[in-house]
């Protein structure tokens, strides 16, 4: 807590500073707007430590407000496409019923499970099936040799990767110069998605902001972790089809309905118990669709790991559990960002370069093309669409294994 009143007294000095001697107005305001998304954040600590339930709330809410209604009805759209997949197919209809029952039953949700003229023709549009084919993973260490050489490859000398043994998924943390990798080995479309969403939308973002005139996009400008989201998930998107692959839209949206749910947006509030027994009919039926022939009892276990993961995030930082209604809703900026992006390009083609010089917000776009910040190279971008990466990939493997012949996976 010392630690934490120090920075805050830093940032409000510096804030102080920078309207005192910074010339520019629109300088002076990103400083400004940034220096308090920042004291906000440590604030949000600050009511963690201190228990204030309804102070944690309001912080962040400012952050990240809560999905709106419009938000939440989509992803429950998705959801009775789920449902009504499953229905329809003798392996998941029995999972389904108990989870539409348990919706009905719990949060008072009756969706619509009517087929349209599209969904009957198209019966495998909502979840995407796994390849038949085995795929090809590589080693923990494959992939940090791999990805350290690509950092080093495009100039990002300062930057680190380190294999973390209790990561559930890959990470960047800016401030570190870090890229967290999993123990575990990877496929290489999960490398492949890595490169796009972590280094080609992270880092590179980042890196281009440090190299710009305006130092502040190498950090953070107020609000661009909504656009940061939305524009990985828009890439992530595109690496997908541009591979031949079906993209999951599951993690863009189950966020936002995890939040809404906890929130009570659409329905009563939930707590945590009752979030994670929502999850775990979720994710049970999620997998059984991907794989109707599954052993249901590894599919549940499976289903109570993901929920627990999903709730730990909807409630991390909550004082008191035991207060429905009050989560951590940053989950809401996925499918949030990514619909602003779509409707962003659907107006402006040069959205995109435009956003790839620093950590921004859409909406301060017209700001930087008033400084004169236009536009930036993505050399990363265009390794994500390299015919031969795959092959570069499986090179770093192979290289292990002549290393540590003896070495069992």
């Amino acid at each position: 807590m010392t630690e934490l009143q120090s920075r805050i007294a830093a940032l409000l000095q510096l804030d102080t500073e920078i309207s005192q001697h910074e010339p520019n107005a629109i300088v002076r305001r990103l400083y400004h707007e940034a220096i308090a998304e920042e004291i906000c954040d440590l604030r949000l600590i600050e009511s963690t430590y201190e228990g204030d339930n309804a102070r944690f709330w309001e912080l962040t809410r400012w952050l990240f407000p809560e999905p709106t209604a419009e938000e939440m009805n989509y992803a429950l759209s998705r959801l009775s496409h789920m449902l009504k997949r499953g229905l329809a197919q003798p392996e998941t209809m029995e999972a389904s019923q108990q989870f539409t029952h348990f919706l009905h039953e719990r949060f008072q949700l009756s969706l619509d499970l009517s087929f349209d003229e599209q969904e009957v023709q198209e019966p495998q549009n909502d979840v995407p099936q796994p390849s038949s084919s085995v795929k090809q993973k590589v080693s923990p260490q494959a992939a940090k040799r791999f990805f350290e050489s690509i950092l080093r490859e495009h100039g990002y000398e300062d930057w680190q990767v380190v294999i973390d043994p209790n990561a559930h998924s890959a990470r960047v943390e800016q401030g570190l110069r870090r890229m967290f990798l999993t123990d575990r080995s990877l496929s290489i479309e999960q490398v492949r998605h890595y490169i796009s969403h972590e280094l080609a939308g992270h880092v590179a973002r980042c890196i281009a902001g440090e190299c710009s005139k305006l130092g502040l996009l190498g950090i953070h400008t107020r609000n661009s972790l909504e656009t940061e989201e939305g524009l990985a998930m828009y890439y992530d998107r595109q690496t997908e089809t541009l591979h031949g692959q079906k993209y999951d839209d599951t993690v863009v949206w189950s966020g936002t309905l995890a939040t809404g749910l906890a929130s009570g947006v659409v329905t009563s509030p939930q707590t945590f118990l009752s979030l994670y027994t929502f999850f775990e009919a979720f994710y049970l039926l999620y997998q059984l669709l991907r794989r109707p022939n599954a052993n249901v009892q590894k599919a549940q276990e499976r289903a109570s790991r993901h929920a627990l993961i999903m709730c730990l995030r909807t409630y991390r930082g909550v004082p008191n559990l035991e207060q429905a209604g009050v989560c951590f809703t940053k989950d809401a900026l996925y499918l949030r960002g990514l619909r602003k992006i779509e409707r962003a390009l659907a107006q402006d083609e040069t959205v995109l370069d435009r956003l790839a010089v620093g950590v921004i917000a859409l909406e301060q776009l017209p700001d930087l093309q008033e400084l004169g910040i236009v536009t930036s190279p993505q050399p990363l971008r265009k390794l994500t669409n390299d015919p031969n990466l795959d092959a570069y990939i499986r090179s770093f493997e192979e290289q292990q294994r002549e290393k540590y012949p003896a070495r069992q996976e």
